[in-house]
């Protein structure tokens, strides 16, 4: 996936549907379930990010809110394997939180794999924290599938911490 275009630029912006070819690469690289083309349309009135370097699509996130319990929740991140390990992940959760609390949401929760042990640390480091396991039964025994529900309060706007949880300082991780 990598390029040869001289352009390195990073930015971070809103998904547009031109952008869904390499989404879905990255998607399909990512999970063994990945979302079909209309649940990334569908997403579009979400919170639809991607991370950009050049004309390179090197991440996404997909997130919603929920505006009337102030709870978000972050649907789906991923990074092409060509750029794990640089940040994108990061630098992708922490411009949702920044949207997040210009909006006002104060709780932002996530599921993750148990066996993802590297998202984990990752989600942990941002100041994540475990609230719940969940199990979902398989019709084969041996072959559930565990996830963690991991739940951030996030400050309120215009303030850099609240009393329980630090913001997360936008540094490279």
């Amino acid at each position: 996936m990598r390029t040869n275009s001289q352009d390195h630029s990073e930015i971070i912006r809103s998904a547009t549907e031109q952008d869904f070819d390499q989404v879905m690469e990255i998607d399909r690289l990512s999970f063994s379930d990945p979302w079909i083309y209309n649940f990334f349309k569908s997403s579009l009135g979400d919170i639809f990010l991607v991370l950009e370097k050049g004309r390179e699509i090197c991440g996404y996130l997909v997130a919603c809110e929920c505006q009337d319990v102030k709870k978000a929740v972050i649907l789906r991140v991923a990074v092409h394997p060509d750029h794990r390990g640089e940040g994108a992940g990061r630098r992708l959760i922490i411009k949702c939180f920044d949207i997040l609390v210009e909006r006002n949401i104060g709780v932002v929760e996530l599921d993750v794999e148990l066996v993802s042990r590297g998202a984990i640390k990752l989600y942990e480091r941002l100041g994540f924290k475990i609230a719940n396991i969940m199990v979902f039964p398989s019709d084969y025994p041996g072959d559930e599938e565990t996830f963690y529900v991991m739940r951030l309060e996030l400050p309120k706007p215009g303030l850099e911490t609240n009393n329980k949880q630090p913001m997360p300082n936008n540094s490279a991780a």
